[in-house]
C-alpha cells in the first residue's frame, strides 16, 4: 500500500507519495529499499537523517511499475532507491524528498525488530533412537563419547541395563572404551557388531565424513541405526578440524540409499538470526536472516554396501594423523 506525505515549505507546497518496500536494522546501521515521488515534479534528491547524521542519495533505480498506477507522471520511474545507512540502528530515520519546487518529509520509526528465525523447532529424535536400542537390548557405539569437562557427559547413563555401550573417540579420556579413526572405524569394532551408532557434534571434524558413514554401514548389523548432530550455523570451534557445515539434505545425503540406509527422520532446529558483519557488495541488502543452528539425521541400515563403493584418494593413515589434530582439552 502506498504512503502518502504532504509539507508546506517556505518555497511551495509538495505532495509525494511514496513505498518502503524492506526496512530493517541490525547493530551496524539500517538498510531501506522504497521509492518515493512528487507526482509531476522531477525528484532530485534524497537526504536521510537520523541521530544528527545526514546522507544525501541520487543515484535513483528504475521502477517501471510505477506507470501502471500512475501514467500521466513519467517521471515516477526514475523514483526507486535502496540504501544501507552506516546510523545509529534503532533510532528513527527522517527522509527528505527534494524537488525544484520545494521539499517533503517521511518520518520512518525503525522498527526495533530482530526478526524472528523460522518456526520449525522439532528436536533431534534422540528418545527414539535410545526406545529402538533398548527394545532390542542392542549394542550401541557412541563416536566422540570423551567426557571433558562440566560441559560434556556420558549417554551410556541413558541407555540403561539393557544395552551394551561403546564409548568410541579419537583420543583416550574418561567415557571412552575404544581409541581410534571414525575413518576406520571397521579397524577397531568388527563388521556386523552393533546395533546402533550415533554422535553430536562429531561429524563437522571429520576430515572425509563420507568415509565414516561407510564404515558405520559395515560396523552395524541388518536393520541398525544411526542417529547423528551437528552444527549448520555455528562459529568455527576445534580447530585445526573443524571442516564442514551440513544442512538435513546433506545428512540425508551421506546416510541415505547409496550408502545403504534409509532415512527414518531428518530435520533442521534450533532457529537462529544471522547478522552480517560485513556491509559491502551483496551483503549490502542481506537482512537478518534466519537461519537452523541443528541439524540431525537418523536413519537405519538396509543393506551392506562393497568395500569399493566409497574411495578417496588420501591414505588412511594421513587421515589419521589429520584427526590426531584434533584437540584433547586434558584435564587433570
Amino acid at each position: 500500500m502506498s504512503n502518502a506525505a504532504s509539507l508546506s515549505s517556505s518555497t511551495s507546497s509538495v505532495t509525494i507519495a511514496y513505498l518502503i518496500d524492506n526496512i530493517w536494522c541490525d547493530i551496524h546501521g539500517i538498510y531501506i529499499q522504497g521509492w518515493a515521488h512528487a507526482f509531476e515534479k522531477p525528484v532530485r534528491r534524497l537526504i536521510f537523517s537520523c541521530g544528527g547524521e545526514k546522507v544525501y542519495f541520487e543515484e535513483f533505480s528504475e521502477r517501471p511499475d510505477l506507470l501502471n498506477h500512475y501514467p500521466e507522471h513519467p517521471c515516477v520511474v526514475k523514483t526507486g532507491f535502496s540504501i544501507y545507512l552506516n546510523f545509529p540502528p534503532f533510532f528513527p530515520v527522517q527522509i527528505e524528498v527534494v524537488t525544484d519546487k520545494g521539499s517533503a518529509l517521511i518520518a520512518l520509526a525503525v522498527p526495533d525488530h530482530l526478526k524472528a528465525g523460522p518456526s520449525q523447532n522439532q528436536e533431534p529424535p534422540l528418545g527414539a533412537f535410545l526406545d529402538s536400542m533398548r527394545a532390542r537390548k542392542g549394542t550401541v557405539l557412541e563416536i566422540g563419547a570423551r567426557v571433558v569437562g562440566d560441559m560434556t557427559q556420558s549417554t551410556a547413563a541413558q541407555l540403561g541395563p539393557e544395552c551394551t555401550f561403546i564409548g568410541f573417540d579419537i583420543h583416550p579420556a574418561l567415557g571412552v572404551d575404544v581409541v581410534g579413526d571414525a575413518h576406520t572405524l571397521t579397524q577397531f569394532v568388527p563388521r556386523a557388531s552393533v546395533d546402533g551408532i550415533f554422535s553430536v557434534a562429531v561429524l563437522e571434524h571429520l576430515q572425509a565424513p563420507w568415509l565414516a558413514a561407510a564404515e558405520m554401514n559395515r560396523a552395524l548389523r541388518p536393520d541398525g541405526r544411526v542417529l547423528h548432530v551437528v552444527p549448520q550455523t555455528w562459529p568455527v570451534h576445534e580447530t585445526p578440524n573443524d571442516f564442514w557445515r551440513m544442512s538435513d539434505e546433506g545428512l540425508k545425503t551421506l546416510f541415505g540409499p547409496s550408502l545403504g540406509f534409509e532415512i527414518i527422520d531428518a530435520g533442521m532446529c534450533d532457529p537462529f538470526t544471522i547478522i552480517p558483519n560485513r556491509r559491502v557488495g551483496s551483503w549490502t541488502s542481506m537482512p537478518l536472516s534466519p537461519g537452523y543452528g541443528t541439524s540431525y539425521v537418523y536413519a537405519r541400515k538396509i543393506f551392506e554396501i562393497d568395500d569399493d563403493v566409497v574411495v578417496w584418494p588420501l591414505s588412511g593413515k594421513a587421515i589419521e594423523e589429520r584427526a590426531q589434530l584434533y584437540p584433547r582439552h586434558e584435564t587433570n
